[in-house]
């Protein structure tokens, strides 16, 4: 009796002192990946992500080209007001489909774009960028690529923005400056535009920070023999697109298997259209770019085999024809 309430006596002292350990102790306790937002602020962002939702659903298809314009105005200021909230920039906002977001592989920012149409065959585009913080860091992009003359060199940032929906962004590291030592992050975004009712681009561009953090799109550092078309212009280029017509599907981003970026070559489709990129269409060749010495360099033709009878796979039983060969069907 003695024994057993001695043994009895033990469970208890041990069950009170494990009861008593600080919380948080445990070693098999897993780190939260990301802040977590408040149960209020949770409850406040979703209320506010479903009048978003119905916002986008408007600019996007409402017929009145006044009602697209009222709602993508309206939409903008209620973003906002959802990213002041703490620890939005962990919130995803899945259900605005029609809202283009990136993320770079380090996630120190994200983007969100999208697009209105307007009258005349004119779109405009619309973002925001939001750095990693637990509080609110954004950048608004104001779209006047309208204004730019020289698409393909012109550095701008934020203020000044050449408009398009980011589908894309990829990372890279460069080294600084002469008298300095280290890295710095430079990011490469894949965007598309719609120029007009019949033509349409794929860009590629440059993104970096200045010292005071304010984000800078465009960079020479596209370096070419001659460009894309030919045509000789610049040894290097602070942004890079195709145009093409607007029902050619076509080809811009990164194969991270050749870790290159790959691109569609777009020709005309008689010698009479030649110069008129509103009717460019692919051809079936790829160009692409291979990041060198802190460089994208051109590289004019990605794929060089071509496909005929001896490139097929083997037949090793035939039912009919030559071993070894394409069979030919009966007539």
């Amino acid at each position: 009796m003695k024994k057993l309430l001695s043994v009895l006596l033990l469970l208890t002292v041990t069950l009170i002192s494990f009861s008593q350990q600080p919380v948080g102790k445990s070693k098999s306790k897993k780190p939260v990946a990301n802040p977590a937002m408040s149960k209020a602020d949770l409850q406040k962002v979703k209320l506010i992500e479903d009048s978003l939702h119905l916002l986008c659903v408007q600019f996007t298809t409402d017929t009145s080209i006044q009602a697209r314009i009222k709602a993508c105005y309206a939409f903008i200021p209620k973003l906002v007001s959802a990213l002041k909230l703490n620890n939005s920039f962990y919130y995803h906002f899945d259900s605005l489909e029609t809202v283009s977001t990136v993320y770079p592989p380090d996630s120190s920012f994200r983007i969100l774009t999208w697009q209105l149409v307007l009258p005349k065959g004119q779109f405009r585009y619309y973002g925001v960028m939001q750095l990693k913080s637990s509080k609110m860091k954004i950048y608004p992009l104001h779209d006047l690529s309208d204004t730019m003359q020289y698409h393909t060199q012109q550095q701008t940032t934020n203020d000044n923005w050449y408009g398009a929906l980011y589908y894309n962004v990829i990372q890279q590291q460069v080294g600084l400056p002469a008298g300095q030592a280290g890295k710095q992050n430079i990011y490469t975004l894949f965007g598309f535009e719609a120029a007009d009712y019949i033509t349409r681009r794929k860009v590629v561009e440059i993104l970096t920070f200045s010292q005071t953090g304010k984000p800078q799109f465009g960079a020479p550092l596209f370096h070419f023999k001659y460009d894309s078309t030919h045509i000789k212009l610049l040894d290097t280029m602070s942004r890079f697109f195709i145009e093409y017509k607007y029902k050619a599907p076509t080809v811009l981003n990164y194969d991270r298997q050749m870790q290159m970026i790959v691109f569609d070559h777009v020709a005309p489709q008689n010698e009479k259209a030649k110069g008129a990129t509103f009717t460019y269409v692919p051809d079936g060749t790829y160009e692409g770019f291979l990041w060198t010495k802190d460089h994208w360099q051109w590289v004019e033709k990605v794929f060089t085999f071509s496909i005929d009878e001896n490139d097929n796979p083997p037949i090793p039983q035939p039912l009919f024809g030559q071993p070894g060969r394409q069979p030919e069907m009966p007539k």
